[in-house]
């Protein structure tokens, strides 16, 4: 406001300014003409070496002087090379002075040689001095020109005052218009900062409310999509601390129950304490395979630890993952198949992807029935490498296909008890081939088999 303020007065500063010196040069320029020319004028006509004894001539230089100032509305005044005043266009007023010595500056300079003009603004005047030159003589006198400028200070007043007055009802409207365009902006800031401050005590379903389609409608709605991923993160990470709980619990009684037997049967025959024991070894197994892949996550999603990039062969790669999983696929009489279309080099961290690629193919030999089928096929383009497992097993219910991923999601968790799943392979694969920068996709029909393709950068 105090900006607009400001600049609104120095635009009037600067009209006034303008139009004043319009105005004052205007009527300077139009005396100043009217000075030299009767200047000229009483050079030609009027002899002042006999001046003052032809009575006669002087009338008629006063004639022409009154007459002059009669049609410009100006006083004019007429002086010898003595400064006295030998015409007066106010002779027959109190005011004349006529016979007079007239020693002012303009005057002076004028006699000098030098025309003169002066702005008096106390007074409203404008004083002109023009010398009078004859042939012969040199200079011989001067002509003072006194000129009211009072109407044009007048005119300027009133043209001041209009624009003052114009000038205070843009400043209002402008104040006006500042204060409802502030609000208008500011009170969408204001909602979003209530909402923000509300979320930092928890409340994550809290939701700004979007109108409009603006840069307000813009942030609120990135906002709101932000705050559904936060609540989504929040929502995770408290299945993920059940589940693991869960997870944990599970063989945690399954030892104690077993240690219990032990312990209330000390005379029990040996084959049972062997059996108890192993069920034990099992259980304690099982919690270490959990942990394992809890820690092999954690190292996927730490990225701030990096991936150890470095060049290798995928198809050697892909070719040992099959060797050290056909022993699995022999117990069930499960066909494993290898394909390559070319060969492919790329750079990753050839450690972690070979648990990725190996998770998906043993879920496909466990999850697919005796005699079937696991095929696995590597190719390339110029920048990523794809591998497809495809596999004849039950196949994923379409509605749980966006799911699998999820850390101990189970489609069939029974089966998973059965088969000795965590649920967090296919969490593991996903966040280390989003972690090379690229993607996982899941084609599956139940009862026919399921299609997984990694998209993986060639040079990570």
């Amino acid at each position: 406001m105090a900006l607009s303020v400001l600049l609104l007065l120095a635009f009037l500063f600067i009209i006034m300014n303008e139009i004043e010196s319009y105005y004052m040069e205007a009527r300077i320029g139009e005396v100043s003409t009217a000075a030299a020319m009767l200047a000229n004028f009483v050079a030609g006509v009027h002899n002042f070496e006999n001046l003052e004894q032809d009575e006669l001539a002087q009338r008629r230089l006063q004639n022409s002087v009154s007459e002059r100032s009669r049609v410009l509305g100006i006083r004019i005044l007429v002086v010898d090379d003595r400064a006295r005043v030998i015409a007066d266009s106010n002779v027959d007023t109190l005011e004349s002075r006529v016979g007079q010595t007239l020693l002012t500056r303009e005057v002076i300079n004028a006699l000098n040689g030098n025309d003169t003009i002066t702005l008096i603004r106390e007074r409203y005047v404008i004083n002109v001095a023009n010398s009078i030159h004859e042939e012969g003589s040199g200079r011989v006198g001067a002509v003072l020109f006194v000129a009211s400028v009072e109407d044009i200070f007048r005119s300027l007043d009133d043209i001041r005052n209009t624009l003052m007055l114009a000038t205070l009802m843009i400043g209002i409207l402008t104040v006006v218009l500042i204060f409802v365009v502030s609000y208008r902006l500011i009170a969408p800031l204001r909602r979003t900062l209530n909402v923000v401050r509300r979320m930092t005590t928890g409340q994550l379903s809290l939701r700004i409310p979007v109108s409009g389609k603006d840069e307000y409608a813009i942030l609120a709605t990135a906002f709101n999509s932000m705050t559904e991923k936060l609540e989504q993160v929040e929502k995770t990470r408290e299945e993920f601390v059940s589940n693991v709980s869960h997870e944990m619990k599970t063989p945690l009684s399954a030892i104690k129950v077993l240690s219990e037997s032990i312990l209330l049967q000390p005379t029990a025959p040996e084959e049972m304490y062997r059996e108890f024991l192993q069920d034990i070894t099992n259980e304690v197994d099982r919690m270490t395979n959990i942990t394992n892949d809890l820690l092999a996550l954690v190292k996927v999603d730490q990225r701030d630890q990096g991936l150890n990039i470095k060049l290798f062969d995928l198809n050697l790669l892909v070719e040992d993952i099959m060797r050290r999983l056909s022993p699995l696929a022999e117990q069930k009489k499960i066909v494993l198949l290898y394909e390559a279309e070319r060969p492919v080099q790329m750079a990753a961290d050839e450690i972690k992807l070979s648990l990725a690629i190996s998770n998906i193919v043993e879920n496909g030999i466990k999850y697919t029935p005796r005699g079937g089928t696991v095929k696995v096929m590597v190719d390339s383009d110029h920048q990523s490498a794809y591998i497809k497992i495809q596999d004849t097993g039950i196949g994923i219910p379409e509605d749980e296909q966006d799911k699998i991923f999820n850390r101990f999601y189970r489609v069939d968790k029974t089966r998973d008890r059965e088969t000795g799943g965590t649920g967090l392979g296919l969490a593991i694969t996903r966040a280390t081939v989003l972690a090379h920068g690229g993607n996982v996709r899941v084609t599956s029909k139940q009862g026919e088999g399921s299609v997984f393709l990694l998209r993986v950068p060639l040079r990570g």
